[in-house]
């Protein structure tokens, strides 16, 4: 599953976050990574990695956090540094893919 790109902004709950969603696909010495990134937009952001045995396990965790986020009203949309300069809005991409 390539990367995802998630974000809720509701502007009348002064409410900008992000939430991007890496998984490389491939082993490491230690096992399959997972990184996550979140924040609130504009702003500074942690970042998560966490590394699983199996590549079925990292898949799983990654659904998983997608189910979390879209019960959380995240959308999927192009990252703000991919937009054209005079189309800020966030564009849906599509469902969820899991």
């Amino acid at each position: 599953m390539p990367s995802v790109y998630l974000e809720k902004v509701v502007p009348e709950n002064n409410m900008k976050r992000f939430y991007f969603i890496s998984d490389e696909r491939q082993s490491t010495f230690t096992g399959y990574p997972v990184t996550i990134i979140f924040g609130r937009i504009f702003e500074r952001a942690t970042f998560v990695t966490k590394i699983f045995p199996s590549q079925a396990m990292a898949t799983r965790y990654l659904r998983k956090q997608l189910r979390i986020r879209h019960r959380h009203h995240y959308s999927v949309v192009k990252p703000r540094y991919l937009r054209d300069g005079k189309d800020s809005k966030p564009v849906q991409l599509g469902l969820f893919p899991y």
